[in-house]
């Protein structure tokens, strides 16, 4: 069934209309002996990351971190790790940072961050460790729960952004081929730092057909290596990305 970007814009206003965040389904690899979110924080570091988040997050999110169903999500338990936006404790960081506290994002410094971090992990059952969790180790650290990694999945009609190679197929459809795995994102430009980091990583193996890119003067940039914004709708068997922004990573698109 095809759908056009009418389509999808109207589903994902219900869907959030419905749900009021879109879910997050994760798989779990039994078999992945990654150590997890395991010994990466000391406990002092996490009663630091208490205190601060008594006094930052405290009133919204609960002392206990259960969260309050008419002011903010809880940030410890079950429900936490199965909506957590991300694979690993920096994309935790990452979300933090982004939108917290939520009367002045961003205000904190990134001490105080990593400390609630630490905080987090220990209200969710991850043992504390000799090292301090800073800043250079984050992306490496899955976030999982006894051993087990969480892969994230981003749902349909969220918007996500990823990297690719901009081709126009022989029926002349726009695709991005070489994609990386998309993630949930903002629906705005990419910043130039955002585009300098994306130019940085490897492509993919994905292919998403791209909806609605004329705008966008394809053209223009066919061959090159494009960072792209969208509603994401994906099955087994098709994958498209509604576009809400398209610019260029690099000239070339080569890995």
């Amino acid at each position: 069934m095809a759908f056009q970007s009418a389509s999808l814009r109207m589903l994902a206003v219900m869907c959030v209309m419905t749900v009021g965040v879109a879910a997050s389904a994760f798989a779990q690899d039994s078999g992945n002996s990654a150590p997890a979110a395991n010994r990466v924080y000391t406990s002092a570091q996490a009663e630091r990351g208490k205190a601060l988040f008594l006094t930052s997050c405290g009133n919204c999110h609960g002392e206990d971190l259960k969260g309050a169903a008419d002011r903010a999500p809880a940030l410890a338990g079950d429900a936490f790790l199965k909506h957590c936006e991300g694979q690993s404790v920096g994309g935790l960081f990452s979300k933090i940072k982004t939108d917290m506290p939520r009367n002045r994002p961003g205000s904190l410094r990134d001490s105080v961050y990593l400390d609630i971090v630490a905080l987090i992990l220990q209200s969710n059952g991850f043992p504390d460790g000799p090292t301090e969790l800073t800043a250079p180790v984050l992306d490496g650290v899955p976030l999982a729960k006894n051993g087990v990694v969480a892969k994230f999945e981003v749902p349909n009609f969220a918007v996500v952004e990823t990297v690719g190679c901009l081709t126009k197929e022989p029926d002349d459809r726009w695709t991005l081929r070489h994609a990386r795995e998309p993630l949930a994102s903002k629906d705005q430009r990419f910043t130039p730092q955002e585009l300098q980091t994306a130019d940085a990583k490897p492509l993919g193996s994905d292919s998403f057909e791209l909806i609605s890119i004329i705008p966008f003067k394809p053209d223009q940039e066919t061959g090159h290596k494009m960072a792209a914004k969208g509603l994401l709708y994906r099955t087994p068997s098709d994958s498209r990305l509604d576009v809400t922004s398209l610019q260029r990573v690099a000239a070339t698109c080569v890995n």
